[in-house]
């Protein structure tokens, strides 16, 4: 996908003066005379393809790495989709390849390194490199501090927080061992909850997430010698199957409280990652972004 922006509407006698500043710096294009306007030139387009890039995302069988999979397959990435639930896996595998993309389905639960593990070199294995390393599963459970269950909370961070450092310390090393100049990406999910904003009954899920964040940002700084790029998203309120259950009841105070004055969806999400992904991020590494229509703001 390759998007070429054209500056337009420009009076001729402006466009006249300001674009022999914007061709000798080199920024932008040329004035055309013919049709008095200023082009983007070929070297300056927003580049999304992922042509010939090999993905794993986690926990894609269903919601926001669901769209993510499908996303970065659209992309022209060949995409392995992980899910601990075989037939959401196969779910979304297939409707890739039905779709004209390539995917694989390996099941994994990646609090399990052994699993992780599996989930790489079956991709290695596949597809012979690996360049994007998407972590996206994680668990939320809801329930107060006070009563929270020891498993619960273990539970959650292994997951969420210790899958995210077994599969970037796998892939990274991969990525470091054999990509050479082509480097490579992890851009991790987190949550918008204990790191923008706070709800209740989210401890665990908030101190995942915090710990996500500042991990990222250690790896962007220790794997950038390699070429590899490390970044972090945080969806806001989402409407995906692990918020179903308190979107139906909980919709209009959630609305509330975002100046968009609605819930996300996982496309939203989505074309984030795809953008960190991409070439046209190339600049980009240990940050966060946040997609949350404005609720942190």
């Amino acid at each position: 996908i390759g998007v070429t922006y054209d500056l337009f509407c420009l009076a001729a006698p402006i466009a006249s003066q300001i674009a022999p500043i914007f061709s000798n710096s080199g920024l932008i294009g040329v004035y055309s005379q013919s049709i008095n306007e200023l082009q983007l030139i070929e070297g300056n387009r927003m580049d999304l393809r992922l042509t010939n890039k090999v993905a794993i995302v986690t926990g894609a069988g269903q919601g926001i790495g669901a769209a993510i999979a499908i996303t970065l397959a659209a992309a022209g990435a060949k995409v392995t989709v992980n899910d601990i639930n075989p037939d959401r896996a196969e779910k979304v595998a297939s409707q890739i390849r039905t779709a004209g993309g390539q995917a694989i389905a390996v099941i994994g639960d990646i609090s399990n390194k052994f699993q992780c593990v599996n989930v790489v070199e079956t991709t290695r294995s596949e597809w012979g490199q690996l360049d994007i390393l998407v972590n996206n599963a994680g668990v939320m459970p809801q329930v107060s501090v006070l009563k929270m269950d020891e498993w619960d909370w273990t539970r959650c961070i292994d997951v969420n927080l210790k899958g995210t450092f077994f599969m970037t310390q796998l892939c990274s090393r991969v990525m470091s061992d054999e990509n050479g100049e082509r480097g490579g990406v992890i851009v991790n999910i987190g949550a918008a909850d204990g790191v923008v904003v706070a709800l209740p009954g989210r401890s665990a899920y908030a101190a995942a997430s915090a710990g996500i964040v500042g991990f990222a940002k250690a790896c962007a700084r220790e794997l950038a010698e390699f070429g590899i790029r490390v970044n972090t998203v945080l969806p806001g309120a989402i409407e995906t199957p692990m918020n179903a259950h308190r979107m139906d009841e909980e919709t209009a105070v959630f609305t509330a409280q975002i100046p968009l004055e609605r819930l996300g969806q996982a496309q939203e999400v989505a074309d984030t990652v795809l953008f960190l992904c991409a070439d046209s991020s190339r600049y980009v590494t240990g940050t966060t972004i946040t997609v949350d229509g404005g609720e942190g703001a």
